[in-house]
């Protein structure tokens, strides 16, 4: 007798499949119900953890990423975390230190073989794009001296993005 044949669905039962279109439960498909779980247990066994998201993966390897960012001349961590590859152009870094975690955020923007990449800390996030933010520098020149104060800087940060103090 197969699975399918001792489990019971709801009547009408439907279910979400991969695109917006709804279609009613088949024998071989069944419901799981993931059970609860304790975001701040979770929270602590990923405080020491970077995710990161290719942008463009042409030419590009999440594994040689994986191999080459802790090493000396880049990161400086090497022994020090461990690098796993998520699949869909995804990864993440697990330290051993928040201190070497704090190094590696620093360093951002990041950007491996030329290739720009988003990094940032774990955060409890099911949305498939996180890590989709990449943090960077900007210079302003020639704004006249007597209007630099934070009302004008605000305002050219505005029109660009997100701006932190």
């Amino acid at each position: 007798m197969s699975r399918a044949n001792n489990l019971r669905y709801p009547e009408g039962a439907i279910r979400h499949g991969g695109s917006s279109a709804r279609r009613r439960l088949e024998m071989e498909d069944y419901i799981i119900q993931i059970p609860e779980c304790d975001i701040n247990e979770v929270s602590e066994r990923f405080k020491l953890t970077l995710m990161g998201r290719m942008f463009n993966l042409e030419g590009r390897s999440v594994d040689a990423l994986i191999g080459m960012l802790p090493k000396e001349k880049i990161w400086d961590v090497e022994g020090r975390v461990r690098g796993f590859n998520l699949g869909n152009d995804r990864f993440q870094f697990d330290f051993d230190n928040e201190a070497d975690l704090l190094k590696v955020l620093s360093k951002r923007p990041c950007h491996f073989n030329r290739w720009s990449f988003a990094l940032e800390q774990w955060e409890p996030s099911t949305k498939e794009d996180f890590p989709n933010t990449i943090p960077f520098w900007i210079t302003v020149r020639g704004v006249p001296m007597h209007y630099w104060n934070n009302n004008t800087f605000t305002e050219i940060g505005r029109v660009l993005g997100t701006i932190e103090v």
